[in-house]
């Protein structure tokens, strides 16, 4: 059997276990109890690929907040892959998840995993705009802006500190500096930080532009084109317009889209 079947069947094998689990934890016909003990089971699983999917489950789930204690131990699992989606669930979770705070600020400060750290600042941000009054996020969150080794996360760290609205063209001027990296996936980041902020940061909008004429990955544009529908400047439109209409790919065309109705009526006002 080649290296390059086995691959294949490997990939499928994954992609069937991780279905059923998603399904499982998702299925209506279940009740919550049913399916809550179905994720507190998978996540006690020996099979990474079965952790995997039950936190994934939980990210956007009716029954995460009753499951906090056991997302908050996924922060410590083995496998950074599920750290970091620990991470995302639990910050989905906003003011409920401030118990959370003290590991994900650890996870912030040492996790060797840099999505973990990524998804880590995040979940702060969305915590702290949830619960204004939570005031340990802010100098985790502005250590990580200056001395995280990863750039990405660095862009999100900021990020978050503008959900904060802790100092928040501060915040703008240093994303819109990250628009000029050199990698792709910076600039996207930043582009999507900056369109989180919305309005405020209009004045990035020509800078997101290139990023957007720039950008050669489908997903990456998609997360572009939302953010200058969201930055909200008219003068965006023409390259919103080209963009749209040589894409074709169906989820960016759909934020292309979206993003063009945002600025014409805009425009329209």
């Amino acid at each position: 059997m080649t290296v390059h079947r086995k691959s294949t069947i490997l990939a499928a094998f994954l992609a069937i276990v991780l279905g059923a689990a998603f399904a499982s934890a998702a299925d209506p016909a279940k009740s919550a109890d049913e399916r809550i003990a179905k994720v507190r089971a998978d996540l006690k699983s020996a099979d990474v690929a079965v952790r995997q999917a039950a936190i994934g489950a939980l990210i956007h789930s009716d029954i995460s907040p009753k499951l906090l204690a056991e997302m908050r131990a996924a922060l410590d699992d083995k496998d950074g892959p599920i750290r970091s989606t620990a991470a995302t669930a639990i910050g989905n979770l906003g003011a409920e998840a401030v118990p959370a705070v003290p590991q994900l600020i650890a996870q912030l400060k040492g996790d060797t995993h840099k999505e973990a750290r990524e998804t880590a600042a995040r979940a702060l941000g969305r915590i702290g705009k949830a619960a204004p009054k939570e005031a340990r996020l802010v100098a985790p969150l502005r250590a990580a802006t200056q001395e995280d080794a990863d750039p990405v996360t660095r862009v999100v760290a900021h990020g978050a500190l503008a959900m904060l609205d802790v100092e928040l063209e501060k915040q703008i001027v240093s994303l819109r500096k990250y628009l000029h990296d050199e990698a792709a996936l910076v600039r996207m980041k930043a582009a999507h930080a900056l369109g989180m902020i919305g309005l405020p940061a209009k004045a990035a909008a020509p800078e997101i532009v290139e990023v957007l004429k720039l950008e050669t990955d489908a997903h990456r544009r998609g997360y572009v084109a939302r953010a200058l529908g969201n930055t909200g400047d008219p003068a965006s439109l023409p390259a919103l317009q080209a963009a749209l209409d040589k894409e074709t790919d169906p989820g960016a065309l759909g934020e292309m889209r979206g993003a063009v109705s945002r600025l014409k009526t805009l425009t329209a006002k």
